[in-house]
């Protein structure tokens, strides 16, 4: 199934996918969201997304067979905490007459990961910006996750092996930040002191490994990503990349922590880790808390710069800013080591 001269360009599926008649059930407009690697169509009832065909750093989604695996990829990984909110997948086809269809009714061009649409008002993201957070919904959500680690198998590391894997990710963080020419000096504290703590506290880190607390994560654990419904949902995993999904349970429960604290709600993450505590037993210091918010705020700094290399040219500047504060974050955090 390769890509041939003549198939639909990408425009034209998501000019396809933008039309309401596209879907059979559909009596509304269809709301369509551009990702930095989809494009996503919440048609009705039905969210639809659509792989971009890129070819990136661990991403190559440039023929319709490489995008089918990883939405088959997607959709596995995903009903992990999911469940069933992750219908499967729909081909798009080009049917006998020339014309784009949904469905088996023609030759498959690509492929579409289908959901359930999730309400708005139960994500955590914006019952935050809402300043109107279900806490009782977020304790059930918090419980679900810390049930999940404790099922998932441990990635089994030496004490080695971690610390170098974060040290590894530290200096890589800083390179790619001072490529985009951000403030020298400030990457350097950041990353010398993240490195210091993981040189001077080896103990620290390497017990997490010892202890089976590194797991097969979930690998994006966003507010925007946390559903507060009876039973809580939780969508859109990292699904292009087992490396990177592999996280210290802490790193990734730190890491949603921070997201809460950058939308102006600390309580969020000091819910989240107090019942994950009383759940697992799992009660690290505050200095590591402090060390995974740190880390995680350049990842996201990183992530965020990247974006210049892609987006025109009125859009960089909120990316610009928006790694900046990232990095503010960063530095404020190693304060705590």
């Amino acid at each position: 199934m390769a890509n041939l001269p003549g198939l639909p360009s990408i425009e034209e599926k998501v000019d396809f996918l933008s039309r309401a008649s596209t879907y059979p059930d559909c009596r509304e407009e269809v709301t369509v969201v551009e990702t930095h690697m989809s494009w996503v169509f919440i048609a009705g009832e039905r969210v639809y997304k659509l792989k971009k065909p890129m070819i990136r750093d661990l991403i190559d989604f440039s023929t319709p067979d490489a995008r089918y695996l990883n939405c088959r990829e997607e959709v596995r990984l995903n009903r992990r905490l999911g469940g069933d909110t992750y219908l499967g997948l729909e081909q798009l086809s080009v049917a006998a007459e020339g014309e784009l269809k949904l469905g088996r009714n023609g030759v498959a061009v690509d492929w579409l990961v289908v959901m359930k649409r999730l309400p708005e008002s139960a994500m955590l993201e914006s019952q935050i910006k809402a300043g109107r957070v279900d806490y009782d919904a977020l304790e059930r959500a918090a419980e679900f996750l810390s049930a999940f680690y404790v099922r998932t198998d441990a990635v089994m590391l030496t004490a080695g092996q971690y610390g170098e894997r974060l040290a590894s990710n530290i200096r890589s963080n800083r390179e790619s930040l001072a490529a985009y020419r951000l403030p020298e000096g400030q990457l350097d504290l950041i990353a010398g002191r993240q490195l210091d703590l993981v040189d001077r506290r080896p103990a620290l880190f390497g017990e997490r490994a010892r202890a089976g607390r590194v797991v097969e994560a979930h690998g994006d654990l966003r507010p925007e990503h946390v559903c507060l419904t009876d039973p809580p949902v939780i969508i859109d995993c990292l699904e292009f990349s087992r490396d990177l999904r592999i996280q210290d349970r802490l790193d990734e429960l730190a890491f949603l922590a921070m997201e809460c604290e950058r939308l102006g709600n600390d309580r969020v993450g000091e819910i989240v880790l107090a019942t994950y505590a009383d759940f697992t037993g799992d009660k690290p210091p505050l200095s590591l808390v402090a060390f995974y918010k740190s880390y995680r705020a350049c990842v996201r700094a990183k992530l965020c710069v990247w974006h210049l290399d892609d987006d025109p040219e009125e859009q960089r500047g909120p990316w610009q800013k928006k790694a900046e504060t990232y990095l503010a974050m960063a530095e404020r955090y190693t304060e705590m080591f």
